[in-house]
């Protein structure tokens, strides 16, 4: 639909976009585009401030363990991330950290089950993070499944101890009373990737293959004890939940 001059003087008075684009059903980016135009940037826009490598393979960590992401036919790009609400102190600091990496706040919002809250959504509408993602993670089909770096540098330490943090923040678990870490996944690819990164750290992980009729193989890779403490104080990571030694010394590795 063509944006009238009608519509223009919409915008110019003060008319919210969201308001125009319901009662012409024009996308809010053409809106937007006009807007730019016509009065100036509203809105931030997006950009990558990752100040280091490791920052870089934590959020594609992060996404690998929680995030999803679509392209529409409209050509909109939406990445979400679904934290559960019990995780909500670990929810705070992650939109925190996007602000940083992207310059602007993710869109939160809440999901219910059975009238509770369950989990809380941060999403940005991007293709920038859309681009980003496809260039360093891989999947065919649904992403649980066969999720993957597409390339695994070794001597990339950074970045890989990075990738490890996001991954064990949002998939990992740690059993206090046992001193146990955790890390399952059903992509046999990225449990490999796991498993080296860890043992290029000269930590040796037990990994176990738990099979049931129905459904995927999963593969959880454990540390106990010492083993336990050391990759935690190496990778810090920031969910309190699965990091009993925060701000203590790290292992310089």
């Amino acid at each position: 639909m063509k944006v009238t001059p009608q519509i223009k003087e919409l915008i110019i008075n003060g008319r919210s976009l969201n308001n125009i684009n319901r009662t012409t059903g024009i996308a809010k980016s053409t809106l937007y585009y006009h807007y730019k135009k016509l009065k100036g940037k509203k809105y931030k826009e997006i950009k990558t401030n990752f100040k280091n490598k490791k920052d870089l393979g934590e959020f594609l960590g992060i996404f690998s363990g929680d995030g999803t992401f679509s392209k529409d036919k409209r050509g909109h790009y939406k990445i979400r991330f679904s934290i559960g609400y019990y995780e909500k102190e670990y929810a705070q600091i992650l939109e925190n950290k996007m602000l940083t990496w992207f310059n602007k706040k993710p869109h939160k919002y809440y999901s219910y089950f059975k009238g509770n809250l369950s989990a809380i959504i941060l999403s940005y509408n991007s293709k920038i993070i859309y681009e980003l993602i496809q260039k360093h993670l891989y999947w065919e089909g649904k992403k649980t499944y066969s999720i993957k770096l597409k390339e695994l540098n070794l001597n990339n330490h950074d970045f890989n101890k990075g990738y490890l943090r996001g991954l064990i923040d949002t998939d990992g678990s740690y059993y206090a009373p046992k001193r146990r870490l955790s890390y399952s996944t059903v992509s046999k690819q990225l449990a490999d990737q796991v498993i080296i990164i860890i043992e290029k750290l000269l930590i040796k992980p037990k990994v176990y293959i738990i099979k049931k009729e129905g459904c995927s193989d999963l593969y959880t890779i454990s540390l106990h004890g010492v083993n336990s403490k050391k990759l935690i104080q190496i990778i810090n990571p920031t969910n309190p939940n699965k990091n009993p030694f925060k701000d203590k010394i790290k292992y310089k590795i």
